[in-house]
């Protein structure tokens, strides 16, 4: 997916919201509010029936149920495997009764679209996305809480009352921090949602929840690159150039239960961070770290449908990016290295103009393909990314 796709696949989802408006305006800094059915028909993500869409996955999500409730009178039941439809419902509804808010977890994958629309965010920001479905019946509420990720809720069935804190987001880290508790909420908007309503909550927004109606939504959750983040990034590629900061911290590895040679382990450190200071006065330094980061990042992620079979293909065939297709090329000294959701290979530097041009080219004909190389190689460079999914044949 190229950015340009990406970004007309994430402004169709805000619009009447600009996407540069979006970015400007909101992300990071406040929340955003966009009331009403718009062109994308957003209360459609997972189809004309979301709840058919949820129940008919029963296999692959009731085992992971989780739940939430402000007020809870009891415990709520346990997720397991169920054998059909509804039986999973009869399980939600257990966890209804009870007050629970059914929360189903990595659902990214519930409907084509709503997987084109989190790759797009991934490709926009960098990072990993993910969705979350929250299932409520009328009156169910949730704790007073904020998240650690941003979150865009796509409203699709029943409605809700939403209660957003008015304060400054506090942007706080990815994890719990020591002795957190509930969070401040003394001066908040509150805000009715229904079908098709969209809501940006930027990370570390108190909120709470409350259905008016037995409700749908979808929570999908991303998180900017961060400064903290590039400099893990950067203390990685140093980590690459240089076999001290690799070494055991102190003159043995239980150094840090035994309290002993507490002298070098600070010098060490103090020397790391040195090196890294120095180090990232270079902007190429820097331009290195970015790469490998969004590399590992692309690595990280699940890697993309396998086709059933592998189509022949000649010169004369016509081939285009999958759907969800993301990649990076890379020139190393001595190869060409390519990286692709969750996967990575190796191809000879001489091919580096041929897979530029398949990298950047949506869809093209097989000899169409640049580059001083034989017409077998463009025939064997497309066959093994059509093997790793990256490419599928153009209908």
């Amino acid at each position: 997916m190229r950015l340009e796709e990406a970004q007309k696949i994430l402004s169709d989802i805000l619009a009447p919201c600009g996407y540069d408006q979006f970015f400007d305006e909101y992300v990071g800094k406040k929340p955003l509010t966009v009331i009403g059915k718009n062109t994308a028909d957003r209360h459609l993500m997972l189809g004309e029936d979301p709840k058919d869409t949820i129940l008919s996955a029963y296999e692959t999500y009731a085992p992971f149920l989780t739940s939430h409730n402000r007020t809870p009178k009891g415990p709520p039941p346990s997720a397991k495997p169920v054998q059909d439809a509804d039986a999973f419902l009869q399980l939600i509804k257990g966890y209804h009764k009870g007050g629970y808010t059914v929360r189903i977890p990595d659902v990214l994958n519930l409907s084509p679209r709503l997987t084109e629309l989190t790759r797009a965010i991934e490709v926009i920001i960098g990072n990993p996305a993910g969705v979350v479905v929250f299932w409520s019946d009328s009156e169910a509420e949730a704790p007073i809480h904020h998240d650690e990720i941003d979150v865009i809720v796509l409203q699709l069935v029943g409605s809700k009352k939403w209660f957003i804190s008015d304060e400054p987001p506090t942007q706080p880290n990815i994890w719990k921090s020591v002795g957190e508790g509930v969070p401040s909420f003394e001066r908040y908007s509150t805000i009715d949602i229904g079908p098709g309503d969209l809501l940006y909550v930027p990370r570390g927004t108190p909120h709470t929840v409350k259905s008016t109606s037995e409700s749908i939504h979808l929570a999908i959750g991303f998180t900017p690159v961060t400064v903290r983040e590039m400099i893990a990034a950067a203390l990685d590629q140093l980590s690459e150039l240089n076999q001290p900061l690799r070494a055991d911290l102190g003159t043995r590895a239980d150094c840090m239960t035994q309290n002993k040679g507490a002298d070098i382990v600070l010098r060490q450190i103090r020397d790391g961070i040195a090196q890294l200071q120095e180090n990232a006065q270079s902007n190429s330094f820097v331009r290195d770290a970015i790469v490998l980061r969004k590399a590992r990042m692309l690595e990280g992620l699940p890697k993309l449908p396998r086709p059933d079979r592998i189509p022949a293909v000649a010169l004369d065939s016509r081939v285009r990016h999958h759907p969800l297709a993301y990649g990076q090329l890379n020139a190393l000294p001595h190869t060409l290295e390519f990286r692709q959701p969750g996967e990575q290979f190796l191809i000879h530097l001489g091919a580096e103009e041929a897979m530029r041009f398949i990298l950047d080219t949506n869809e093209f004909t097989i000899a169409d393909i640049p580059g001083a190389i034989d017409d077998s190689v463009r025939i064997a460079l497309v066959n093994r990314l059509l093997k790793s999914g990256f490419l599928i044949e153009a209908g």
